[in-house]
């Protein structure tokens, strides 16, 4: 008993298979000569090498998970700048198109007041030359020539404020424009970004599963899996302490409330996404693990949409380790649904979302954390089957 209290494995796989091995030993005939004592320190410095091996292992797993939350908040941080920046173009562009519109039309009315000016001129000369040669003044071109300058300069001052407006107006086109430039430039350079991060967070993701598939023992997927859930508990227990203290304190004004109540909606809640189930609730999360799926996971085109299915608030909107990107929206009376393994995330914490309401964007599939879109309801921290809610098809 001793023997296999010190050969014992931390994570309790492989201990009766030494034991019976060196009960063997032990009590086979000249067990003595084998000299067990030496026997056991070679032993159990094999264990303490395993031991080593799997905590390297683990620790480079926890290294990988963090390297690919660095990546995937990178990531998501550029794509909104980028929607950010695309936005400003677009309004820039409209504002510049205006402005184009604006000076054309003022070169137009310019162009436009010039040959009704050049025709006033003509015009006047020849009336003025006529009341001269009825005078008997058809020889002297003076008094035409002084008339035409008056009506000159009437001309360049009534079309000097018209220039001042052109001149004013292609200054503040040409700033657009190189306004414009350097958003354009911006973008690109956004979109070169993102293309970097999405290949880093790929060979992140890649990396982990080729750590994920070297790892033989499966006591240390479950201890990674278990890690994970308690996370997410903690992170639940939070949430519902901080909705209960708000409902307790006096005075505090609760958001308003849905006509109807999530409790309510079984058998007609709607599904967050579009998309076939292929992990259901309580489903084995892999052939060699004990553990259970405690959500219900769609397959949902990379890009799409993930809607709020009630109203509610949003209480977390951040990556979480085993999860990726997550939402979490509180219902009200201890009800909560859990959008994970998303590709971004398009609310806020503390927000207010209506029924339908689009949350965040779906993401590829991944091994790490879900083959899809991966949706949990959590009733008094307890999880429920979310085909239950779901009107039957």
């Amino acid at each position: 008993m001793r023997i296999c209290a010190i050969l014992s494995h931390p994570y309790g796989l492989r201990a009766p298979f030494w034991c019976a091995v060196l009960a063997g030993l032990l009590l086979a005939p000249g067990a003595l000569a084998l000299e067990p004592e030496a026997e056991l320190r070679e032993t159990r410095e094999a264990i303490q090498d395993l031991e080593r091996t799997q905590e390297e292992r683990y620790a480079a797993l926890q290294e990988l998970e963090a390297l690919l939350a660095d990546a995937a908040r990178g990531t998501e941080d550029s794509r909104r700048e980028l929607r950010e920046l695309a936005q400003a173009r677009s309004r820039q562009e409209a504002v510049v198109a205006d402005q184009e519109s604006r000076v054309d039309e003022a070169r137009e009315r310019l162009e436009t007041e010039r040959r009704a000016a050049a025709r006033l001129v003509r015009d006047q000369w020849q009336r003025e030359r006529h009341v001269g040669r009825l005078n008997g003044q058809g020889g002297d071109d003076r008094h035409q020539v002084a008339f035409a300058v008056r009506i000159r300069e009437a001309r360049e001052q009534a079309l000097e404020s018209l220039r001042d407006r052109i001149e004013g107006l292609e200054a503040e086109r040409e700033a657009l424009a190189r306004e414009r430039a350097v958003l354009a430039e911006q973008e690109e350079q956004a979109r070169a970004a993102v293309a970097d991060l999405e290949r880093e967070e790929a060979r992140q993701r890649q990396a982990m599963a080729e750590l994920e598939a070297a790892i033989e023992d499966e006591a240390l997927e479950l201890e990674r899996l278990q890690r994970n859930a308690e996370t997410l508990e903690a992170v639940i227990e939070e949430v519902e302490a901080r909705s209960a203290a708000r409902a307790e304190a006096p005075g505090d004004s609760a958001p308003a409330q849905p006509d109807v109540a999530f409790a309510e909606l079984q058998g007609e809640l709607p599904r967050p996404a579009d998309g076939r189930v292929i992990r259901s609730f309580n489903d084995s999360r892999g052939s060699r693990l004990r553990s259970r799926w405690r959500g219900t996971v769609l397959e949902v085109e990379n890009g799409a949409a993930v809607r709020a299915v009630h109203y509610g608030q949003v209480v977390y909107a951040d990556w979480m380790q085993g999860y990726g990107f997550l939402v979490i929206v509180d219902h009200g009376e201890r009800y909560l649904t859990l959008y994970s393994n998303v590709e971004e995330i398009l609310v806020a914490e503390g927000a207010t979302v209506g029924a339908g309401e689009q949350l965040a964007v779906a993401g590829a599939g991944s091994e790490a954390i879900a083959p899809g879109l991966y949706f949990e309801i959590r009733h008094n921290g307890g999880p429920l089957n979310p085909e239950g809610w779901w009107p039957s098809q």
